[in-house]
């Protein structure tokens, strides 16, 4: 069975839903976002998603159990919150 690709916009990575911070886009951290061409899912709508099991930058990509998502633009603070860590890392 293929998986459905939806887009989602305004989005951040956290550990789970009761989550105080942001985590990195990787396998296991969830997606929180905005999700538009989901079939059961109105547009717009806030999801926090499974587990990631896969991601592929290269094509834009973070892949749960049954879902394939398309990243859009990132949340502004996940962006922040992203870059000063990469900084941090390469200082």
């Amino acid at each position: 069975m293929q998986k459905p690709v939806v887009k989602i916009e305004n989005w951040g990575v956290v550990q789970s839903i009761l989550s105080q911070g942001f985590e990195e886009l990787r396998s296991g951290n969830r997606l929180l976002g905005y999700v538009t061409g989901h079939a059961s899912l109105p547009n717009t709508k806030l999801v926090c998603t499974s587990p990631i099991v896969r991601v592929d930058l290269s094509q834009g990509l973070a892949e749960t159990r049954n879902t394939v998502y398309q990243l859009g633009e990132a949340n502004g603070e996940y962006r922040s919150w992203a870059d000063r860590r990469t900084a941090s890392t390469a200082a």
